[in-house]
C-alpha cells in the first residue's frame, strides 16, 4: 500500500516517492556499444529481449532493471544513429572512463 499525500485545494493525493534499491548506471559509448552488439546479435531491437541481452553482454553489475530501461529507451528512438551520437557526446562530456558501476569481467 502506497502512502500517499494531500496536495492543493481539489484533495489531489500524489504517491511518495520510493528510491530504487538498484544504483544508477552511466551508459558509456563503449557500453551501449556492447549493448547494441548483443541486440543485434538476437535479432534486433524488437525481437531481443532483456534476459538474453543481459545474459549475453555478461557485464559485472549490471541488473536486468538498467538493461529493460535502456531497451525501452533504444526502441523508442527512430534512427538507432541518433541514439549512438546522443550515447556518445554525453560519455565524452562526463569523463573518459571505460565505464561506471560496471566491468566487462565475465560474471
Amino acid at each position: 500500500m502506497q502512502a500517499t499525500k494531500n496536495c492543493g485545494r481539489g484533495g489531489g493525493r500524489v504517491r511518495q516517492y520510493n528510491k530504487s534499491q538498484v544504483p544508477r548506471l552511466r551508459w558509456t559509448s563503449q557500453l551501449h556499444q556492447h549493448f547494441v552488439q548483443a541486440v543485434d546479435r538476437l535479432g534486433g531491437k524488437y525481437r531481443a529481449t532483456p534476459k538474453r541481452i543481459l545474459q549475453m553482454m555478461s557485464v559485472k553489475g549490471l541488473k536486468i532493471s538498467h538493461i529493460k530501461s535502456h531497451l525501452q529507451m533504444y526502441r523508442s528512438w527512430k534512427d538507432s544513429n541518433n541514439m549512438d551520437m546522443f550515447v556518445l557526446r554525453r560519455a565524452s562530456l562526463k569523463d573518459n572512463g571505460l565505464f561506471s558501476n560496471c566491468s566487462l569481467s565475465k560474471r
